[in-house]
């Protein structure tokens, strides 16, 4: 790689691929399970002879609980909402759909944010709850939240996303005042946040 993409390897915004084909280099979430870690990378790359990736880890013996989310006891994590889901890595997108309906929630799924409005319309139904990637093809998710909120007012919103919320934040993508999940995420984490955010339980960030 040259040094220019050298130094924005990392960055959420920078596309590689043809505009529409891709939303970056797919270190997302390679980036965000270091930083959640307290970790760090290191990137030496030269045009024609390849790179090399540095992943540094803090050691330690004890296993972290920090990031498990914890239920209010009244709060069960099972549903019946529907709940549509908006991620462009399909793996990620399948199996965000297979754990919340084994919480018993009825999912809708979308590609991207133009699939995520034509679905919006064809429903008739009400929509509880919009899970989406904060990075996406085309719209990103703020964008889409901001016009499926002006058409479902009651629309209950979480964003996802491989990157921790400083990262996003200062690009003004993402709002203080959002509920915001960090992947990757067990399955226990995403029924608990879905069940606090419809309940209404759920404090920000």
């Amino acid at each position: 790689m040259s040094r220019e993409t050298v130094q924005r390897i990392f960055d959420p915004f920078f596309i590689t691929k043809v505009k529409g084909q891709g939303t970056g280099p797919g270190l997302t979430m390679v980036y965000g399970i270091v930083r959640q870690s307290g970790g760090w990378i290191e990137v030496s790359s030269k045009l024609g002879e390849g790179a090399s990736f540095s992943v540094y880890l803090p050691r330690t013996d004890s296993i972290s609980v920090q990031n498990q989310a914890v239920l209010p006891r009244a709060t069960k994590p099972h549903g019946t909402e529907t709940v549509l889901v908006v991620e462009d890595e399909q793996e990620v997108r399948q199996l965000t759909r297979t754990i919340l309906e084994s919480y018993g929630y009825r999912v809708i799924e979308a590609a991207n944010s133009e699939e995520a409005l034509t679905i919006e319309k064809a429903q008739p139904g009400e929509i509880h709850l919009l899970l989406t990637d904060v990075i996406l093809p085309g719209m990103n998710g703020k964008a889409l939240s901001e016009r499926l909120r002006a058409l479902r007012p009651k629309l209950k919103i979480i964003f996802m996303s491989g990157y921790p919320d400083d990262v996003i934040s200062p690009r003004g993508v993402m709002e203080r005042d959002v509920v915001y999940l960090l992947k990757p995420f067990s399955p226990e984490s995403l029924a608990a946040k879905v069940r606090e955010v419809l309940e209404g339980l759920s404090t920000l960030r």
